[in-house]
């Protein structure tokens, strides 16, 4: 049976956010919030720069299972709260708050675009081939924030609550204090390079799961479905490649049971974050789950580690590295038989 692990451990470290690039992005995220606080108290007509402008990372970034695309276009979520006591009924329409955070963003040489979306403003990066969403919230208390949606409206959600439930899966000792009380700081960049330095299999899978989506691209749901899917599917192993099988297993069963459906665990409780797929993307999902486990069981029980690779790689992509891997039989050197498949063709 070929084991794949060690294969999986390099993929890892070739998917998984450097330390330089992740500098870089925590620079230019730095210098965006600044530059945002100095032009926030210069929006014009309003009284909203009465408002407490707050900012908190949220996703992939600070669970640290964000990964480097294929073609490097890497991102970051940086939430803006508005932090005030308007309700929902006294406050101005979410493309207000758009409004003023393109104004607090402006104009400047280093951006190759600004672009205003539904949930977000998009600033993308001239020199560094990255970009930085900004979604915007209201908040009443820590407790309590609406995501500015220009087509849906006000909607409840909780982007910090959803890192505390990814973090309990992962047993990491994340506190919400962390993010929302600033004398916790230091104890906060302990715990991040605590869970980097640790690197639990959990966080491997659902990059793994990242990357495969990002390889077949398409319909393929995004990060926040595969997230989900994996750490509510988890199945733990000595050996991330059969952790990886048996997880994919555990989500075709799920969504078997589920009728394609993927409940969130967090505000708003149980949408389903299918609920916009059509039949057909639900369909190009199942299909290319089903193959993608019947490639992983055909690679665990092959006696040959380039054999196993390259159905690995068939899904993963090309930096999947199955030049690492031995064109042998497992074992057979152990029995006496020619242990390069070369040599046993020539046998033969």
């Amino acid at each position: 049976m070929a084991n794949c692990n060690e294969i999986f451990k390099h993929y890892n470290a070739v998917i998984k956010l450097n330390d330089t690039n992740r500098e870089v992005l925590k620079r230019v995220r730095d210098d965006l919030r600044k530059r945002m606080q100095s032009r926030f108290k210069e929006i014009p007509d309003t009284d909203i720069p009465n408002h407490i402008l707050d900012f908190q990372s949220q996703g992939s970034f600070v669970m640290d299972t964000i990964i480097t695309p294929k073609d490097d276009d890497f991102d970051l979520d940086d939430g803006v709260y508005f932090v005030g006591n308007l309700s929902k009924e006294n406050r101005p329409l979410p493309d207000a708050f758009h409004k003023w955070v393109l104004f607090a963003v402006g104009e400047n040489e280093t951006y190759a675009s600004v672009t205003d979306k539904e949930t977000c403003v998009r600033v993308s990066y001239k020199k560094e081939k990255f970009h930085i969403d900004l979604p915007i919230y209201y908040s009443n208390t820590e407790n309590s924030s609406e995501l500015a949606h220009t087509i849906s409206g006000w909607i409840l959600s909780g982007p910090i609550e959803f890192v505390i439930w990814f973090e309990e899966k992962a047993e990491s000792g994340f506190q919400k204090a962390f993010l929302m009380e600033s004398k916790m700081f230091s104890e906060y960049e302990k715990w991040l390079n605590d869970i980097r330095k640790e690197d639990v299999q959990l966080r491997r899978i659902v990059r793994y799961l990242k990357a495969w989506g990002d390889h077949l691209r398409g319909d393929m749901p995004p990060g926040i479905v595969m997230t989900i899917l994996a750490a509510e599917n988890y199945v733990a192993n000595e050996r991330d490649d059969i952790a990886l099988r048996d997880t994919l297993r555990g989500i075709k069963s799920f969504l078997d049971n589920n009728k394609i459906k993927c409940p969130r665990p967090t505000t708003p409780i149980d949408e389903d974050l299918f609920a916009n797929y059509s039949d057909t993307k639900k369909k190009y999902f199942m299909d290319r789950l089903t193959t993608f486990i019947n490639s992983a069981n055909q690679a665990i029980s092959s006696p040959n580690p380039k054999e196993a690779c390259l159905k690995w790689q068939k899904h993963l992509g090309d930096r999947f590295p199955c030049s690492l891997a031995k064109d042998e039989i497992e074992g057979a050197k152990e029995f006496g038989a020619p242990a390069v498949i070369g040599d046993r063709a020539k046998s033969a």
